[in-house]
């Protein structure tokens, strides 16, 4: 694998030949990393220092809750760090405007403004905004973009909207900057490019923005842009600077959007160390135009990068263990069938959950032999009884099944041929049955998770992120009951039903659990057995009737119920029964399992939620190795470690 990587590198830079770039940079060198910023996803310069947004962090010391900042300030030359108390939601993007006034965007929905000294804070955009996901001063005003909205606001300092752009054209806007002359670049994680507004002759946003890019891996193609900054060069023009994020790299673009250079190429391993970039979330270049700052929530880290006018030479990537999948946030599992998303291919994963460990049968989309391809797969799900596959694919709005066919008499075998698509139903079609069957305004559903309903075989439950409801639908989505969750709810990511008719979803914006006993109202859970949630992003009844969180912050799942002791299980760590941020949990023949997206793997724990293995494609643990929670300690000489005890 090391081997086929150099050569990537090495023809990726063969044939990037750069544009006429100016004196655009071309590459970087490292300078310095403030880690240990949990979920870093949104920074910017400020003077002689940066600001970044974190949606979590961990506890001050000897400290039993968890506090959450969300902004931090740190200077460059010594790394000094001040804490910029804020009452936010899910802060998701900062910026900071001339006079030093701070505008953060709130994933719940408004923007906090912090007046220069931070004595005065306003909350704006409460009822205009929805799911604010980048933010940028505009002269006096602000630019913000709204994934829930797909559009990108113009509010003054009231909150009140001046203008809106993008509407139809946008489809999932994130970070975004503001050129000198007022013109707009804002990427487009979804769509896969930056779209540009330029300044119409009365200075307002052209309503038709320009597509720059596209989806690829090639160099000036895009995979999941999330976030752009410029650099002014006066009459040269500007460049673009682009995080790249499932490319795992920054790009630079001329301002006509063509390929100067890009450097990054973190590949396949995660926690790789200095200089090499994982998951860029977010970028923010320096005044002088100097330094480059890149947010890698993944890594929990901010690195620093000095920019320089030649290209960095070819990352070869070695010496590190062999990373086989990169699971990713969601996980399903119906009788014998278990599946598991990769998030760099966007394939599904078919494996025989019968064994220990589960053996590999197929791939559906990315990596199989079909012809057909996921865009985004935001959600999977396997139907009882049936074993058929319910995939989401939020980039194409569709909801495919697929009837899978083998011989479970014979030991499981890899066949690239056990799924075939059945039927593939078209979200839009479905949102205008609903509309015309009253349930109007609805927007086109987000489904971020999938459920069948224990006691009606006829009905499939769709999670649904973009109305913030649960949607009960018949199998061929052909009409369909809407279920409103609480107000309070923000970005719904995981939905579990119990035999007795409980139902759980997991809210990491809000952070909340909401639970409902049947048909009765829901109850909003902000801790379970005196254990605060920070970021529950998934949920699942144990065999015993329990509830089961995964905390992505806490590194850690809560197994308890409510109003009953809870305790934590796991750690932050590589090794077993350890976690970088645990996601999806669904429950198979030989116990839960859970995505820990960050070790791109997952873990199992039958009975008592007691651990019982360690996975990723083709390389297994079911017995704990030294250093592991309960294991024999890392120091602990082979001699004295009882046999069978290391994997």
């Amino acid at each position: 694998m090391t081997l086929i990587t150099q050569i990537l590198a090495t023809l990726l830079h063969a044939c990037a030949v750069p544009s006429a770039g100016g004196d655009c940079p071309k590459g970087a060198d490292h300078f310095q990393t403030r880690g240990d910023i949990r979920g870093a996803c949104a920074v910017t310069f400020d003077g002689d220092a940066f600001i970044v947004c974190s949606p979590e962090a961990l506890p001050p010391q000897g400290a039993a809750e968890w506090s959450a900042p969300q902004l931090s300030r740190w200077t460059v030359k010594d790394g000094i760090c001040n804490q910029i108390v804020a009452p936010l939601g899910f802060a998701s993007g900062v910026d900071v405007s001339g006079d030093g006034t701070i505008a953060v965007a709130d994933r719940a929905g408004v923007v906090l403004l912090i007046e220069p000294g931070g004595a005065t804070r306003t909350r704006i955009g409460i009822g205009v905004l929805e799911a604010p996901s980048g933010v940028a001063w505009h002269g006096s005003n602000l630019v913000v973009s709204d994934s829930g909205l797909g559009a990108v606001l113009l509010l003054d300092r009231t909150g009140r909207e001046l203008q809106r752009v993008g509407v139809g054209a946008l489809r999932d806007p994130q970070g975004l900057d503001v050129a000198a002359d007022g013109s707009l670049y804002v990427a487009d994680r979804l769509a896969n490019c930056l779209w540009h507004f330029p300044v119409t002759e009365n200075g307002r946003l052209a309503d038709t923005p320009r597509a720059i890019g596209e989806r690829g891996t090639n160099p000036g193609q895009f995979n999941c842009p999330c976030d752009v900054a410029l650099i002014e060069r006066g009459a040269a023009g500007r460049c673009l600077v682009v995080a790249d994020e499932m490319n795992h790299r920054v790009q630079v673009l001329g301002e006509d959007g063509a390929f100067v250079s890009f450097f990054g190429m973190h590949a396949l391993f995660p926690r790789q160390g200095d200089g090499r970039i994982h998951y860029p979330r977010s970028v923010a270049v320096d005044a002088a135009g100097t330094m480059l700052a890149v947010a890698e929530p993944f890594e929990d880290r901010v690195q620093l990068f000095t920019l320089k006018p030649e290209e960095n030479p070819p990352d070869a990537v070695g010496g590190y263990e062999f990373i086989t999948s990169h699971f990713g946030s969601d996980v399903a599992c119906a009788e014998d069938l278990l599946v598991l998303v990769d998030t760099e291919s966007q394939g599904v994963a078919l494996l025989d959950a019968r064994t220990t460990p589960p053996i590999h049968m197929a791939i559906i989309g990315g990596l199989g032999a079909m012809s057909l391809r996921f865009t985004e797969v935001s959600a999977i799900a396997v139907e009882p009884k049936t074993a058929r596959i319910w995939v989401a694919d939020r980039g194409r709005g569709k909801l495919e099944v697929f009837d899978t066919v083998w011989d479970r008499s014979k030991p499981p075998v890899l066949d690239m041929f056990i799924p075939r698509l059945a039927r593939s139903m078209d979200l839009a079609r479905f949102t205008a049955r609903m509309k015309a069957a009253g349930f109007a305004p609805l927007r086109v559903p987000a489904i971020t998770d999938i459920a069948f309903d224990p006691n009606d075989a006829s009905k499939v439950l769709l999670l649904d992120a973009a109305n913030r409801a649960i949607i009960a639908a018949d199998m061929r989505l052909q009409a369909g009951v809407l279920d409103r969750l609480p107000d309070s709810a923000r970005m719904p990511e995981e939905l579990a039903i119990a035999a007795d008719g409980r139902t759980a979803v997991a809210d990491p914006v809000a952070q909340r659990i909401y639970l409902r006993d049947g048909g009765a109202s829901w109850t909003e859970l902000e801790e379970l057995g005196g254990i605060p949630f920070v970021r529950p992003a998934g949920v699942a009844f144990g065999a015993d009737g329990s509830l089961v969180v995964s905390d992505a912050a806490r590194d850690a799942c809560i197994v308890g119920a409510p109003g009953v002791s809870a305790r934590l299980v796991g750690e932050r760590g590589e090794l077993d029964e350890q976690f970088f941020e645990p996601r999806a949990i669904c429950a198979t023949p030989k116990g839960l399992i859970v995505v820990d997206r960050g070790n791109h793997r997952f873990q199992r724990f039958g009975d008592g939620f007691a651990w019982n293995l360690t996975g990723s494609m083709g390389r297994y643990y079911d017995q704990k190795r030294k250093g592991s929670p309960g294991a024999a300690p890392a120091s602990t000489p082979q001699s004295r470690i009882e046999k069978g005890g290391e994997s």
